[in-house]
């Protein structure tokens, strides 16, 4: 089964996101970077960071699902890597990691891991996701809600944003 997202449910998991992140945190002080996972996370970690007051995103690219189907792989594949980036220009210590869904977990905790190690100074990261599924191994700190085992489908994901080929995007031009 597929749920689809709507732009509405995005726009109100982020300000829940947001809201939650100020309860916890001094509303003067946001995060000094937020890392938005790629694909995905990139459209929640924007509107987050317009909400927060941030003005850097870093992007880091990993996928453990293909784009010809809802399998998984055994194991994902890193290609983007901003951690070494981060580590030339870090300019404060809290970093807010968002992706758009915490399914497993593996993503989202690997990137934790890998931060503490490498960044290894007195860095404090919290993560954020729009959906985590009740059986991810990884809970994020902020979550905008919980859901099943139901694939979901974001509205930056539909088939008409998809793959369009050249000869479709030239006659649309």
């Amino acid at each position: 089964m597929i749920d689809y997202v709507r732009w509405k449910d995005v726009e109100d998991l982020c300000k829940s996101i947001s809201a939650k992140w100020f309860m916890d945190h001094d509303p003067v002080n946001p995060p000094d970077h937020i890392i938005g996972l790629a694909r995905g996370g990139l459209v929640p970690a924007t509107i987050i960071a317009h909400q927060l007051g941030v003005r850097t995103i870093h992007s880091h690219g990993y996928h453990s699902y293909d784009d010809e189907s809802t399998t998984r792989q055994d194991h994902g594949t890193m290609y983007q890597d901003c951690v070494e980036d981060l580590a030339n220009v870090l300019e404060g210590p809290h970093v807010l990691i968002v992706d758009d869904l915490c399914d497993e977990g593996i993503t989202m905790s690997g990137m934790v891991k890998r931060l503490i190690k490498r960044l290894d100074k007195h860095i404090l990261v919290n993560t954020a996701t729009l959906y985590c599924k009740e059986h991810s191994s990884y809970r994020p700190d902020y979550i905008g809600k919980m859901v099943g085992p139901s694939w979901l489908e974001f509205p930056w994901e539909t088939p008409e944003l998809s793959r369009a080929s050249s000869a479709e995007m030239i006659q649309h031009a």
